[in-house]
């Protein structure tokens, strides 16, 4: 089941522009439908398609007005000398990244912002899933009914993140709109961005429709997915570790070689001064943050995985 909430003013205005267009092109778009479910965006496709058309059209308003600003003025704006700040090339390239480029940006975000959500979702969710299915396992032992148990995890949503916001969704489902608890996990499968939540979830619907033991069940989930964690932090410490040793030789050994050299070369030879300071400025300016930003966005995506 899903719901899809009133739509705001902008949006209602956009779907009443451009809903003529939207609609065969989101006629049979179950892929679009899904992405936005996963993505937890409580819109239709075709109200999203129109949306984002009418942002598309209005960036493209607002870049032929800024076009036709700077088509005015630049004939005015000349150098102390006399000539053109503005040449013809670089009129038609600001005219072509106006009309063209940020409207296609804006169109390309539109496009895959629901998909990167969903994505980022699953992961959050992954990454919780060992910790959420531990404090389940805990408060089933506690005989917690299942209305509780997501109660309590939609209540910790600083805690769980995205597993919270699943667990509301399904405790809303049980409890205000009378679904039962078979057929709201049977959709929470479908609506998941989490091949592991949903696979959690599938596993609870087939324990329930077995009459199987549901306490053994979290338990034997919980163990599985705490020495999955276990092992998949492990392993990448073990990466960081290796990319640290990396770290050392190119950022702090190297560095320190190449100025040694560099001063041997100097001290050697007066006639490569020029070349070895413009080197020397290179490598402390430019090579320098250079290696320091690629491995501290290396070490900070190792610790986003992580989760510290």
């Amino acid at each position: 089941m899903v719901l899809e909430k009133p739509l705001g003013g902008f949006d209602s205005f956009s779907l009443a522009v451009f809903g003529w267009l939207a609609r065969p092109l989101t006629k049979d778009s179950i892929g679009l439908r899904n992405v936005l479910v996963k993505a937890r965006i409580p819109m239709l496709p075709v109200a999203y398609a129109a949306t984002s058309m009418m942002m598309v059209f209005l960036a493209f308003v607002v870049c032929a007005a800024l076009t036709l600003v700077m088509l005015i003025i630049a004939p005015n704006l000349t150098s102390p000398t006399g000539d053109p700040l503005l040449s013809i090339p670089i009129q038609i390239g600001l005219c072509f990244f106006l009309l063209v480029i940020v409207p296609a940006l804006i169109g390309a975000v539109q496009m895959y912002s629901p998909g990167l959500t969903s994505y980022q979702r699953g992961r959050d969710m992954e990454k919780n899933l060992p910790y959420a299915a531990s404090y389940v396992a805990a408060m089933s032992a506690a005989n917690a009914t299942p209305d509780k148990i997501f109660k309590s995890l939609a209540r910790n949503l600083d805690i769980y993140g995205e597993i919270s916001n699943e667990a509301s969704w399904i405790y809303q489902n049980m409890v205000f709109v009378g679904q039962d608890l078979v057929s709201t996990l049977k959709a929470a499968v479908d609506r998941s961005p989490s091949e592991k939540w949903g696979e959690f979830m599938q596993g609870m619907v087939g324990t329930i429709t077995s009459g199987g033991n549901m306490k053994l069940y979290f338990l034997n989930r919980s163990e599985y997915y705490a020495t999955a964690n276990r092992v998949a932090v492990k392993d990448l410490i073990n990466q960081m570790a290796l990319y640290a040793e990396v770290y050392v030789v190119v950022a702090v050994a190297f560095p320190i070689f190449a100025m040694i050299m560099a001063l041997i070369t100097f001290w050697v030879s007066g006639s490569g001064m020029t070349l070895e300071e413009e080197h020397l400025y290179a490598m402390v300016f430019g090579g320098l943050p250079l290696i320091q930003g690629v491995f501290s966005f290396i070490f900070w995506a190792i610790s986003d995985e992580i989760g510290v």
